[in-house]
């Protein structure tokens, strides 16, 4: 079994994760869950699993992707 990604935490404010063999980077569209919430789910397919994350945003410009890449 091959470890799927390793996800660091450096501080309150970055985030560093490896992952090897990437397939595809998936984002759903933006959902309100809540009054001023938004959430999106950013999927990261490899060719030994998947990673999910969930991210939380004030508006549901703060989550779209452009060129692959999350703003």
């Amino acid at each position: 079994m091959k470890t799927v990604a390793a996800i660091s935490f450096r501080d309150n404010h970055s985030l560093s994760m490896d992952v090897e063999a990437v397939n595809r980077v998936e984002a759903s569209a933006p959902i309100q869950i809540e009054d001023g919430t938004w959430s999106c789910e950013l999927l990261i397919r490899s060719a030994y699993g998947t990673v999910a994350l969930q991210l939380l945003a004030d508006a549901p410009e703060k989550l779209r992707v452009n060129q692959g890449v999350l703003e």
